[in-house]
């Protein structure tokens, strides 16, 4: 997914310590987004500042945008926050702090207001995945025509949508995002419909046989929840 190029930032929270908290997750301007200076900011990095204060640590911010990118289980602390079937194996899924549902965006200028208004329109999906199904699964339920544009890799899939080779594109809302603002602002009056095609929970997940600290990340994930 090369729309996205970040380089990774180092926290500081509490005094230094040997060991470093080591957090990754899904990349959106909600859950975690770097700002013009670079800095990364959002639910899941306002988390690992609290994962590292309680542990009197520092931590490092890791975006995960494909499998290769998330760190292996390990001793140390380590938390990711990532889509139930996009946690990787060796890690134990723990609470959801967010959904990250599945939508259809369309370019700038679209009539389009609603999938309802997609009949007939070529729709980007790669075939065979979560998306693909729940994508047909919507248009099937709602009676509404559908024609796939499918692509087998991710990066082809975008290029056909930002070169205008299909009508829209379906994917997660954050990669919907990431897409629409990572194309030299080319992108950025695209419309992302209002339509839930199907409900990615997003959730923190943390290396097997580590119960204290999965008790610590559910406590603090728990209290966040009574405080919002």
């Amino acid at each position: 997914m090369r729309f996205f190029v970040f380089a990774l930032f180092m926290f500081g929270a509490g005094p230094a310590a040997a060991h470093t908290l080591i957090c990754g997750g899904t990349v959106s301007p909600t859950l975690a987004y770097p700002n013009a200076a670079g800095a990364w900011g959002g639910q899941e990095v306002d988390l690992c500042h609290q994962f590292a204060e309680r542990l009197g640590d520092k931590f490092t911010f890791t975006p995960i945008l494909q499998d290769t990118d998330a760190p292996p289980p390990s001793a140390l602390p380590t938390v990711l926050f990532l889509p139930q079937g996009d946690i990787p194996a060796g890690y134990t899924p723990g609470p959801v702090i967010a959904n990250d549902e599945q939508a259809i965006m369309v370019p700038y200028g679209s009539p389009a207001r609603s999938a309802k208004d997609l009949a007939d329109a070529e729709i980007c999906v790669e075939p065979g995945s979560p998306e693909d199904f729940n994508l047909t699964a919507y248009f099937a339920a709602h009676h509404i025509p559908l024609h796939e544009f499918v692509f087998q890799e991710t990066d082809e899939l975008h290029d056909a949508y930002v070169a205008g080779r299909c009508d829209a594109i379906t994917a997660r809302k954050s990669i919907l995002i990431g897409l629409r603002a990572n194309e030299d602002g080319d992108r950025q009056g695209d419309i992302i419909l209002p339509d839930n095609l199907g409900d990615n929970p997003i959730r923190a997940a943390i290396p097997a046989g580590q119960p204290r600290w999965a008790a610590i990340v559910d406590k603090i994930i728990e209290d966040n929840r009574h405080a919002s």
